[in-house]
C-alpha cells in the first residue's frame, strides 16, 4: 500500500478510525511526557492503572524510566510486552509498541493472538490439572466413604461381640449356677431328713436331682458346642445322609421326654429325601428345635416334622400347636446378644443357645432358618438344607 493511497484512507476516514481507537476495548492508548506526566490515555489504558497517583508508576517492567532512556534512529523506541500494575496485587502484561518524538511518550499495544494462545494453553493445562485433582478428590473421599463404612461395621461387630460375651457371662453366671444350687439343696435335705422321710418324698427329690443334672449337663453341653463354633473346632463333613434314617435316631433320644407329656412325634417324609449334610451338625439342629416344639406344647398334643423339596435344598419344618412366640421376639431368637429364655408349658428350663448353634449349623450348609408364629397358636421352624442331588 502506497503513501498516497494511506493518505487518502486517513483523511477520509480519520474521525471514524480516532473514534475506533479511542473506544476499542482491546487497545491501550497513553501519551506521556518524557518527565512521566499523563497526557492523555483512553479507558482500556487507564483500567490498567492500579496504583494511585503518578499514572507513569504503574509501568513496571520495562519501568517508564528505562523506556524514557531507549534511544533509535526511528521514532519507535521499544517493541516488546509491557508489565503494568502492581507487583504485589493485579498486574497486566501487553504487547506494545512505543514511539518517542521531541518530548513526548506514546505508548500504542494489546493483546495478540501469540498472547491469547499462551493463555489459551495455561488455563487449559490449569483446568486439566483441576479436574485430575478433582478425581483425585473424588476418589479419595470414596476410599474415605469405604475406611467409615468399614470401622462402622467393625464396631457394630465389636458391640455384638461385647454383647455375646455378656451373655455367654450371665449364661455360666446364672443358668449354669441355677441347676448346681437345685443340686446341692435337693441333695442337703436328703442328706438330713432321710430317715425321717416317706419313701415317696426321696423319690421325688431324686426325680429331682435328675432333672438338675440333665439340665446341667444339657446347658453345658450347649456352652461348649457354641464356643468351638465360634472357634471354628467343629469339622464340617458333609456326606449323603438319608433323612429318614436321622431321624429314628432323634426319635429315639427324645421318646422319653416326649412321652412325658404324652407328645407324639410324627415324620413327614413320602420322598426318603437324601440330603448332603454333616451328619452331627443336622442332628443338633434337628434335635433343639423338636425339643423345643416338645417344651413348649400342651400335654397329649403332636409336633411335627416335615420335609419338602426345593429347587437345589430340602426345607424341613418342625411345628407344634404351643404357646407361640410374639411377633417382637421372633427377630431376637436367632442372636445371642439378643436371647431370651421363657420356660415351658410345664415349667420346663432353658437358655436359649440351642437356636443360636442351629443357625450356626445352617449357615454353616449354606442355608437358611427362620420361624413363623403367633402367640396361642403354635410355631413353624423353618430350615433348608442342601440335597445330594445337588452336588452329583
Amino acid at each position: 500500500m502506497n503513501k498516497e493511497l494511506i493518505n487518502s484512507f486517513l483523511d477520509k476516514w480519520l474521525d471514524e478510525l480516532k473514534l475506533s481507537v479511542l473506544e476499542n476495548g482491546s487497545l491501550c492508548i497513553a501519551l506521556f511526557s518524557d518527565s512521566g506526566k499523563l497526557i492523555f490515555a483512553n479507558k482500556t489504558m487507564k483500567a490498567l492503572f492500579i496504583i494511585p497517583g503518578k499514572p507513569s508508576d504503574n509501568i513496571l517492567n520495562p519501568s517508564f524510566e528505562k523506556l524514557a532512556g531507549f534511544k533509535s534512529k526511528t521514532s519507535l523506541v521499544y517493541k516488546g510486552f509491557l508489565t503494568l500494575g502492581n507487583f504485589s496485587s493485579i498486574n497486566t502484561s501487553i504487547l506494545v509498541r512505543v514511539f518517542r518524538k521531541d518530548d513526548e511518550i506514546l505508548i500504542i499495544g494489546g493483546v495478540d493472538t501469540r498472547q491469547l494462545s499462551q493463555q489459551n494453553e495455561t488455563m487449559h493445562n490449569l483446568n486439566r490439572e483441576i479436574s485430575n485433582l478433582q478425581r483425585l478428590l473424588i476418589k479419595e473421599k470414596s476410599s474415605l466413604e469405604q475406611i467409615l463404612r468399614q470401622l462402622n461395621q467393625a464396631n457394630i461387630e465389636l458391640k455384638e461381640a461385647n454383647a455375646t460375651k455378656d451373655k455367654f457371662f450371665s449364661i455360666i453366671a446364672h443358668d449354669l449356677k441355677n441347676p448346681f444350687n437345685a443340686l446341692i439343696g435337693f441333695s442337703e435335705i436328703l442328706m438330713e431328713n432321710q430317715k425321717n422321710m416317706e419313701p415317696q418324698e426321696v423319690d421325688e427329690l431324686i426325680q429331682m436331682l435328675n432333672n438338675a443334672s440333665h439340665q446341667a449337663y444339657k446347658l453345658l453341653e450347649d456352652l461348649l458346642m457354641w464356643s468351638k463354633a465360634q472357634q471354628g473346632k467343629i469339622a464340617f463333613i458333609p456326606q449323603k445322609i438319608i433323612v429318614s434314617d436321622i431321624f429314628d435316631e432323634i426319635q429315639s433320644n427324645l421318646e422319653n421326654v416326649a412321652a412325658k407329656k404324652s407328645i407324639f412325634i410324627k415324620f413327614d417324609d413320602s420322598t426318603d429325601t437324601v440330603l448332603y449334610a454333616d451328619s452331627n451338625m443336622l442332628k443338633t439342629i434337628l434335635r433343639n428345635l423338636i425339643s423345643n416344639a416338645i417344651k413348649f406344647s400342651s400335654r397329649g398334643s403332636e409336633v411335627r416334622v416335615q420335609i419338602e423339596k426345593e429347587d437345589e435344598f430340602a426345607r424341613i419344618t418342625v411345628s407344634d400347636n404351643g404357646t407361640g412366640i410374639s411377633e417382637i421376639n421372633l427377630d431376637r431368637l436367632w442372636q445371642l446378644s439378643g436371647q431370651f429364655t421363657t420356660k415351658g408349658t410345664e415349667n420346663e428350663e432353658g437358655t436359649g443357645l440351642g437356636l443360636v448353634l442351629c443357625k450356626e449349623f445352617v449357615d454353616k450348609h449354606g442355608g437358611k432358618i427362620w420361624a413363623e408364629s403367633k402367640l396361642g397358636k403354635g410355631s413353624n421352624f423353618m430350615f433348608t438344607i442342601p440335597l445330594f442331588d445337588r452336588k452329583n
